[in-house]
């Protein structure tokens, strides 16, 4: 079994969340000793995502990285969810982040993108990957839905029994969407229940 790499993906996670992260932390505990922290964090980081099975160079990897990466912050101390929650939050509220949607235009709903959805949704049934996504897509005109049946982001958790954490990367979901162009609309999560329904919409 390939495991995932401390790579490009793993690094670039690192760069883009840990500032912000940090800061957010900084707030919440000013006595704490973030170098040690740091330091411990980025160790147990790396020994997660390399005894964590690969899903095949998939795009998903990446949120595979992000997921490990946040389930590592509540190192060193006992953390409430809510700190967790507010450090992820932070990173997506990011000047870098906000910044790298200005303008952007929305593909989210042209056929070329929503066509390659449906393919991978259909491949996504027979995958052999233990950590794989599971969905079925559908396209529509300005609009899709994506009901997931199985998240690696879940597996994971379970896998490390981190799973208490995986709502707080459930959270800015709507938010990425959103800065994405789109509108989500969600009754459910597999962190909370039986299916994640997507139903994204084009903001207009």
């Amino acid at each position: 079994i390939r495991m995932l790499k401390y790579g490009m993906y793993a690094k670039a996670v690192e760069l883009l969340c840990f500032k912000q992260a940090l800061a957010r932390l900084a707030q919440i505990y000013p006595d704490m000793d973030m170098k040690r922290y740091k330091r411990s964090v980025k160790r147990e980081y790396k020994e997660m995502l390399l005894r964590t099975p690969d899903i095949g160079g998939s795009s998903l990897e990446m949120n595979l990285c992000i997921a490990a990466f946040v389930f590592k912050l509540p190192v060193m101390m006992v953390y409430f969810v809510l700190n967790v929650d507010e450090m992820v939050t932070a990173v997506f509220d990011s000047p870098f982040m906000v910044k790298a949607h200005e303008n952007k235009k929305c593909t989210l709903f042209i056929d070329n993108v929503q066509d390659k959805k449906v393919q991978e949704s259909i491949a996504s049934q027979t995958s052999k990957y233990e950590l794989d996504w599971k969905f079925h897509y559908e396209k529509g005109v300005d609009e899709f839905y994506n009901t997931y049946t199985e998240c690696g982001i879940c597996k994971l958790g379970k896998r490390e029994n981190c799973f208490e954490f995986v709502p707080c990367l459930c959270n800015v979901d709507e938010r990425n969407y959103r800065n994405e162009g789109g509108q989500l609309q969600r009754t459910k999560t597999l962190g909370q229940g039986e299916c994640c329904d997507f139903h994204v919409t084009l903001i207009k």
